[in-house]
């Protein structure tokens, strides 16, 4: 009894990396799932962040002189890293009823980087470019959690279209079954 134990429990955990790895490789074999990742997660999602960014490296400081913050850019990347990962999260969770394990994880990921954005969110305790730096590693963490949630999403995945499908049969040279007699307009 204890051999089965041991090998359901490190099955467990092969199962779930099975599944994480399927799910992280799999869409990038759809044009239409990386696009709508691109496009609506990271460009439009990331709408603050980037336009924080561009505040920051781009416009000149005011005209005292003084140089352009740190605090929205951080602010920006605090608020966005947690919103995806908890959306993502939650709809792992809800969504995966026979998959524990995948489940457990989804529950593993929205506590640490909820955790994570409370201990960097203070700009007292935490310098900007350490949050900055750590906000960007939990945001690539949500966005692979947003990417691992979706990757069966079939709004999103590209049919594959066997072209003998519309035809009925292997041979789309063959001749159709079947006859017009007796149709009348």
């Amino acid at each position: 009894m204890t051999e089965h134990v041991t090998k359901q429990k490190n099955g467990s955990w092969a199962i779930l990396g099975r599944e994480l790895q399927k799910r992280t490789f799999e869409p990038f074999g759809h044009f239409s799932f990386v696009a709508y990742f691109l496009l609506a997660v990271c460009a439009v999602g990331g709408t603050g962040i980037w336009l924080e960014a561009y505040s920051y490296f781009l416009l000149p400081p005011d005209p005292t002189g003084t140089p352009n913050s740190l605090s929205p850019l951080r602010t920006a990347v605090i608020t966005f890293f947690p919103a995806l990962a908890g959306s993502a999260s939650l709809q792992l969770i809800w969504a995966e009823n026979n998959q524990k394990s995948l489940r457990a994880f989804a529950v593993l990921v929205i506590f640490a980087l909820t955790i994570v954005a409370v201990f960097i969110a203070p700009s007292v305790a935490v310098h900007h470019k350490t949050a900055l730096w750590v906000g960007g590693f939990a945001s690539i963490v949500a966005l692979w959690t947003w990417w691992i949630a979706n990757a069966h999403q079939k709004d999103l995945l590209d049919p594959v279209l066997d072209p003998d499908v519309t035809l009925g049969k292997k041979n789309p040279t063959a001749e159709l079954a079947g006859d017009l007699d007796g149709f009348t307009t």
